[in-house]
């Protein structure tokens, strides 16, 4: 008779956090380039979704995001986070190491500038309301994480993370692709891919791509 799978062998699941600006539902054609074979999960992170109060907290996001995780009975899964859904899965790799297998991230932040931010919120407040509303997201609540992004010094946590990391820029992002090896050359366990003629929407203006990347880096052997 055939011998059962065995559990281990089956891919982790993918838990996919989107950025600023946008909701889960913007991971459609990533999940299409990257195929069927691997579960996914595009979550709501707390403090962004629709109904929660205004405001925003890493902590918080993070704490909401293992509480998910525990419901669905997933003990360990992979990451690829953008944006702040990056610095979500950051806080989540230090404060629950145990949940975290690897990590992708695309245009994490590791020290944002009083200046960078205020030109965020100059932009955010700029967009139209219908755009808003079409992509499913809340001026408030994106300003709200900007505001929770002052003072935020990410570089002492970096040292901490030990899951295996694979950070992800575009050649076109000058300041994202700055952020990126900053990145890598403090963390114990990540290495760089650029992505030729790339700015900094990974997830949706170079959704095949990033697909390909993280396929490949996930595929890699566990060390």
């Amino acid at each position: 008779m055939p011998s059962a799978p065995d559990p281990s062998a089956r891919p982790r699941p993918l838990v996919l956090l989107h950025g600023l600006g946008q909701s889960p539902i913007v991971w459609q054609d990533f999940v299409s380039a990257l195929g069927a074979a691997r579960p996914m999960n595009a979550p709501w992170m707390r403090g962004l979704r629709p109904k929660d109060p205004v405001g925003f907290d890493l902590a918080a996001a993070a704490g909401g995001l293992a509480d998910d995780l525990d419901v669905q009975g997933i003990k360990r899964a992979d990451f690829l986070g953008v944006s702040v859904g990056a610095s979500v899965a950051l806080r989540l790799a230090v404060e629950r190491p145990e949940l975290v297998g690897r990590l992708v991230l695309g245009g994490p932040l590791v020290r944002p500038s009083k200046g960078a931010l205020r030109m965020q919120k100059l932009a955010m407040r700029l967009v139209p309301e219908s755009r808003l509303v079409d992509a499913g997201v809340s001026r408030p609540r994106m300003l709200a994480v900007l505001d929770a992004l002052k003072g935020f010094d990410g570089t002492e946590s970096l040292r901490q993370v030990s899951a295996p990391t694979l950070v992800v820029a575009g050649s076109k992002d000058r300041a994202g692709l700055a952020a990126a090896r900053q990145f890598v050359s403090l963390m114990a366990a990540a290495e760089l891919s650029v992505i030729d003629g790339a700015g900094p929407l990974l997830n949706t203006e170079s959704a095949a791509e990033l697909a390909d990347l993280t396929n490949t880096f996930l595929d890699e052997p566990e060390p």
